[in-house]
């Protein structure tokens, strides 16, 4: 019994890890491809006009929008978590396109064979922790604005 339980664990964790691993690519991957100037104008002009679209619904129609917000959420609070994901992540991608172009070497991992080669490594680091920490705010305030003038203008 317990060797079937363990086995049904490891096949569990497997899967997990291995799903963990795609993951992990597919957001390597869209970070490595804002190291092209090119590729990161396109990211941010798709993003500037989704997150504009979005806040130019929300002013020119905010009773739509709460209307539209409250039969979403009452068909499934899941779909409103989307919803809010989606806004969120919109901002956070803006707002790391936007750094990126301001600082184009944050994601260089490279460890260089001098003397000091840890302490520029360690400096990249703390340097790619606040852009990853602005973006993440970045995306929050957007959420919020998004929220409160929906709030604002809709009269709830």
């Amino acid at each position: 019994m317990r060797d079937w339980i363990r086995k049904r664990l490891d096949g569990y964790e497997g899967r997990h890890e291995k799903r963990d691993e795609e993951f992990a690519a597919i957001w390597n991957g869209a970070v490595d491809a804002m190291s092209d100037r090119r590729t990161l104008w396109r990211f941010l002009g798709i993003l500037a006009t989704a997150n504009s679209v979005i806040w130019l619904s929300v002013i020119i129609f905010p009773r739509n929008v709460s209307n539209a917000w409250s039969k979403v959420t009452d068909v499934n609070d899941k779909f409103g978590a989307l919803v809010v994901a989606i806004i969120f992540g919109i901002g956070l991608w803006l707002t790391y396109s936007i750094l990126r172009l301001r600082i184009p070497d944050v994601e260089d991992q490279t460890l260089d064979a001098e003397i000091f080669g840890s302490v520029t490594y360690h400096a990249r680091a703390n340097k790619r922790f606040f852009v990853w920490l602005f973006s993440t705010v970045g995306g929050v305030v957007n959420v919020l604005g998004i929220v409160i003038v929906e709030l604002a203008l809709s009269g709830n």
